[in-house]
């Protein structure tokens, strides 16, 4: 079973993002917005933890860097890595998620606690960066977020036939 869900997992690539085509040298892949919201996401340093080929998804770091989310966000107790490892310097230590198709997969942070991707921006720029991110700038990043969706693979689900009274049933 976890070889087939393996494979499975395998086929579901999302390729041509806006993002993609932009990196290949389509200049008009992305919008002056999304534009925007990418310079804006280097030069405020998101990519010191979401960088690589999905923006992230490869390392662990700290969540709360400059401030703690608060409980809303961390709940007392939750130590991240730590609860895992049981070393010092893994509490609060969380995988950094890789950011591809983010703007489908609400909700967001390990606890599910913010179903906005502006207001995940915002809690971004103060528990990691120390900042509270302009206005334009939290919706130019989220602008620059969209684009980072591909195209979604098609999945077709078998049609069975329909249970009869005949129908084989389990035994276990």
């Amino acid at each position: 079973m976890q070889k087939a869900i393996a494979v499975f997992e395998a086929t579901l690539i999302t390729p041509n993002a806006p993002f993609d085509q932009y990196l290949n040298g389509d200049e008009t892949a992305l919008n002056a917005q999304q534009k925007a919201g990418l310079q804006a996401f280097m030069d405020n340093g998101c990519v010191a933890c979401h960088s690589g080929i999905n923006l992230g998804g490869e390392q662990f770091q700290p969540f709360g860097v400059v401030e703690n989310p608060g409980e809303d966000l961390l709940p007392p107790g939750d130590k991240g890595r730590f609860d895992v490892s049981q070393l010092p310097e893994d509490e609060f230590v969380f995988k950094v998620p890789g950011l591809r198709n983010i703007a489908l997969t609400p909700p967001y942070f390990h606890t599910g606690k913010v179903w906005d991707l502006k207001q995940a921006v915002r809690v971004m720029g103060t528990a990691q960066l120390g900042i509270d991110l302009s206005e334009d700038d939290v919706e130019n990043i989220t602008a620059f977020l969209h684009s980072l969706t591909g195209d979604q693979p098609r999945i077709v689900y078998p049609v069975l036939p329909p249970s009869t009274a005949e129908t084989p049933r389990p035994n276990p």
